[in-house]
């Protein structure tokens, strides 16, 4: 069944509030992709926050250029989704833990990241940065690690003139 011209307007104003509204949106390529594979994707997705979206490619490019998105679309072979997130990493990370478990059906074309198209090694680096907590826990151990290595240094002055001070008691016994 063919889409009335004011079914595509409301699709493309759709597609535009999600792509202007998504922190970033991964282009996800799917091929022979069956509804019991789809189902549990899906879930996973919304779970974690990320909204997947089918949708024709000649919308999306209209919602694209209408979004203001610059830079260079990746190359959209086959079929392709958006999967929209309120996050920058969730929504590459999730897709790329989906392309390990689905070989050949999920793949990662490109995306989209403070309004610029990024292409998929940019994606797939960004799907491979530590979340947020992660992150944090270990910047807490850098800005952690001089002070307890002054402590240990302190320690270790005050360990020592003990034990100078109790060899010396015990060589005057």
């Amino acid at each position: 069944m063919a889409i009335t011209k004011d079914k595509k307007k409301e699709l493309v104003v759709s597609l535009t509030d999600s792509v202007k509204n998504a922190t970033s949106t991964v282009l996800v390529g799917f091929n022979k992709l069956k509804i019991s594979d789809v189902t549990p994707l899906r879930k996973t997705l919304r779970e974690q926050g990320v909204k997947m979206v089918v949708s024709k490619k000649t919308l999306m490019k209209r919602a694209f250029n209408e979004a203001g998105i610059t830079g260079t679309l990746p190359q959209m072979d086959g079929q392709v989704a958006l999967a929209f997130g309120s996050d920058e990493v969730t929504s590459a990370k999730l897709i790329a833990e989906s392309e390990k478990k689905l070989k050949g059906m999920v793949s990662i074309i490109g995306g989209i990241l403070e309004g610029k198209f990024l292409s998929k090694s940019e994606m797939v680096a960004l799907s491979k940065v530590p979340s947020r907590e992660v992150l944090l826990s270990q910047l807490l151990n850098v800005m952690n690690a001089p002070i307890q290595g002054f402590v240990g240094t302190v320690n270790g002055v005050v360990r020592d003139f003990v034990m100078v001070l109790d060899q010396v008691a015990k060589k005057k016994q």
